[in-house]
């Protein structure tokens, strides 16, 4: 597990404090991105990401309270 730093971030709400940490779960490693203020966007984004350009899904996707996407 490791966390994404702010610095491989691309919106610019996730560098303002507060929001929820999101863990994006694949085979073998955890990404945790924190300060995400619109978790179930941000899932979606994931997703049509890796759709887009044809690279693995996760296999789940969540905060600490939530499964916000898992890959069927």
């Amino acid at each position: 597990m490791y966390k994404v730093k702010d610095e491989f971030r691309k919106n610019a709400l996730s560098l303002s404090p507060g929001g929820t940490e999101v863990h994006v779960v694949y085979p073998g490693e955890t990404r945790v991105y924190d300060k995400v203020k619109h978790p179930k966007a941000f899932a979606n984004s994931v997703i049509k990401k890796c759709k887009n350009e044809g690279t693995e899904l996760p296999l789940e996707i969540k905060t600490q309270n939530e499964v916000l996407w898992e890959k069927s």
